[in-house]
């Protein structure tokens, strides 16, 4: 590992931190509307199983789960698309502390589709379906969406620092490209897991 590399883990992990106790208050609020938010989907889901308006909240359809496409190639670039955009966003309002409630529906729309998918996996697909979901889904999109928030917030935290202290050393880009690839890594792993478990289901949001 070459000294620039180690010492930006080390400044990583510290930025974490730091985030985590100065922003106490947002971080909270976030994990409640998350909550509130997956919770919301899973009423959803309940109330509507039937409805099939509710392939039309995802990129890919009902129909796509139990053909398999969800662990193609395909679906992973489709997914990898729309976390870029969701990055790119998360980017462009952390540098105006007053555009937090952007961040926020972002990641409360996430938590919702999260909970709906999540759901309606259980109510469509059978065991099969949710041994998938709580093997692989469960955990790959709860942590997308830990990287989601921790990336918000530790680039609000590189932000508020350059203006206060100056630019002279602001890795914005070097953190973006890092939170960009972490989320990469997770969905190619999602993907994977998928394909060998011949699984049918998958949140695409």
């Amino acid at each position: 590992m070459t000294y620039k590399s180690h010492s930006f883990i080390n400044g990583l992990r510290f930025s974490c931190v730091k985030a985590m106790k100065e922003n106490r208050i947002k971080f909270i609020i976030t994990l409640v509307l998350v909550l509130i938010a997956i919770s919301a989907g899973v009423f959803v889901a309940i109330k509507n199983t039937a409805n099939s308006s509710l392939s039309s909240l995802q990129e890919i359809s009902l129909d796509d789960f139990a053909s398999g496409f969800v662990g193609s190639s395909s679906a992973f670039f489709s997914r990898t698309l729309s976390l870029t955009i969701n990055v790119l966003i998360l980017f462009g309002v952390s540098f105006v502390p007053f555009l937090f409630p952007l961040a926020e529906v972002l990641i409360v729309y996430r938590s919702y589709l999260f909970g709906l998918n999540f759901t309606l996996i259980f109510l469509l697909y059978g065991l099969g379906g949710s041994l998938t979901a709580i093997v692989v889904i469960l955990p790959c999109q709860l942590l997308t969406l830990f990287i989601l928030i921790m990336f918000y917030l530790v680039l609000s935290k590189i932000n508020g620092n350059c203006k206060r202290y100056g630019g002279t050393d602001c890795n914005r880009f070097l953190f973006l490209l890092f939170g960009l690839l972490l989320l990469i890594a997770v969905n190619l792993v999602e993907t994977i897991l998928l394909y060998l478990l011949n699984g049918q289901v998958i949140l695409v949001i």
